[in-house]
């Protein structure tokens, strides 16, 4: 379970409904019960404005608006946003790109659920409970 779960939010942007799934299933794993999703990069902003999620998954290649776009736009209107990009897109030149334009992190697929949670505590910046 992450900490402090009960306070985080998450957006998942990503036009396949598998992933949405996944991320989402994970998420609520660990204790994250306030998952919306979104299945394009215009309804991702949207989104974004509306509910202000404590971290948001976003995939790079979306319809209607890519995925470094929607990157922008939620850093123009929230500059502290925490976005996680995952993507099959891997070159050197695109991961450039997401870090200059804001990105938290860029998680390439395939990914463990424990990479995933992994990145998670590290954007948020939370410490995991040690037994």
């Amino acid at each position: 379970m992450l900490p402090n779960c009960e306070k985080i939010s998450a957006l998942i942007v990503d036009d396949s409904e598998h992933v949405r799934a996944l991320l989402s299933m994970l998420l609520k794993k660990e204790g994250v019960t306030r998952v919306q999703q979104a299945t394009d990069g215009e309804a991702g902003v949207a989104m974004f404005k509306e509910h202000r999620p404590t971290v948001v998954f976003l995939d790079n290649m979306l319809p209607k608006l890519p995925g470094m776009e929607v990157l922008a736009q939620i850093r123009s209107f929230d500059p502290a946003a925490k976005v996680i990009m995952i993507s099959a897109i891997s070159t050197p030149e695109v991961v450039q790109e997401a870090k200059l334009r804001g990105a938290s992190y860029y998680l390439i697929k395939p990914y463990s659920s424990q990479k995933l949670m992994e990145v998670v505590r590290r954007v948020l910046d939370l410490q995991e409970n040690k037994v």
